[in-house]
């Protein structure tokens, strides 16, 4: 009897390792050697989806650019290895990270709540704030004006709570449900065709979208009701060594005027001041 009681406690042990492997949930502490395998290999990897301008996209060579690129090249630089972006599916990004995909997450990232159970954040490198993008003449000019509109947001991003909070503070409903995107790119065609009214995201990214194409307006879309956002790096619970080492140089590049520099190659602008601490909950 107490055999078989041994043998199915290690097998319900098992069990459950094996389901949270599969959920990308780290269950126990692993030797903490992403860092040294980094500089060991001398090279990185790291995730993002090459479908949000200007953080990361594909240019006409099909080679993926943006503001996110440079800030993972600058990294590298500092730490005498090479840097290799992972175009990968952004609603699947942290499973992939515990996947073994890529050892850490740079890809226009906001740091949430949500997100904080399953991964780590770095020191923020931008603001994260949220807006609306309509079309030009639509009426739109605050979040009031949603009422009774098709509104949209990317899928798994914090817009979506974001609009779910705006009908419930100010007592409006939607036309039907949030629609979700799997991608800023996709909305935007959406938005062209007329299937949408308004779609949430980040206000740097929207901008640069109605900067490039005419007859679009951008609203701040800000509430009491959810904190300041900011873009951050994203790790395995796990990966302190790595984290830590990241913080160091992000901070560097942060003090020495390189990230300002970034900043305005890639949004014609700086953002500032950001907390010198990662986000926590």
């Amino acid at each position: 009897m107490q055999r078989r009681t041994i043998l199915m406690g290690v097998s319900g042990l098992i069990a459950a390792l094996t389901v949270a492997l599969m959920d990308g949930i780290p269950t126990m502490a692993q030797t903490d050697d992403s860092l040294q395998t980094i500089l060991d290999s001398g090279k990185f990897t790291y995730g993002l989806e090459a479908q949000y301008r200007p953080f990361e996209f594909r240019d006409e060579n099909n080679q993926i650019i943006g503001f996110d690129i440079d800030l993972a090249n600058e990294i590298a630089e500092r730490w005498g290895v090479e840097a290799e972006p992972i175009d990968t599916d952004w609603a699947t990004v942290i499973q992939t990270l515990y996947n073994g995909g890529f050892v850490f997450i740079l890809g226009g990232m906001t740091g949430t709540e949500a997100r904080y159970e399953r991964v780590n954040f770095s020191v923020p490198y931008m603001d994260a704030s949220s807006g609306l993008i309509v079309k030009a003449g639509s009426g739109i000019a605050e979040r009031a004006d949603l009422d009774g509109l098709v509104v949209a947001a990317g899928a798994g991003t914090p817009s979506v709570q974001q609009l779910e909070i705006t009908a419930e503070e100010l007592g409006i409903a939607y036309d039907g449900d949030i629609r979700t995107f799997d991608n800023d790119a996709i909305a935007y065609e959406a938005m062209q065709a007329g299937r949408i009214d308004a779609y949430a995201s980040s206000l740097v990214s929207l901008n640069d979208y109605a900067q490039a194409n005419e007859g679009f307006e951008v609203i701040p879309f800000q509430s009491d009701r959810w904190a300041a956002e900011y873009t951050v790096a994203a790790f395995q619970k796990e990966d302190e060594a790595l984290r830590q080492r990241f913080n160091e140089t992000l901070l560097e590049i942060r003090e020495d005027g390189t990230l300002d520099a970034l900043q305005e190659k890639w949004f014609g602008r700086t953002f500032g001041p950001l907390p010198e601490e990662p986000p926590t909950w």
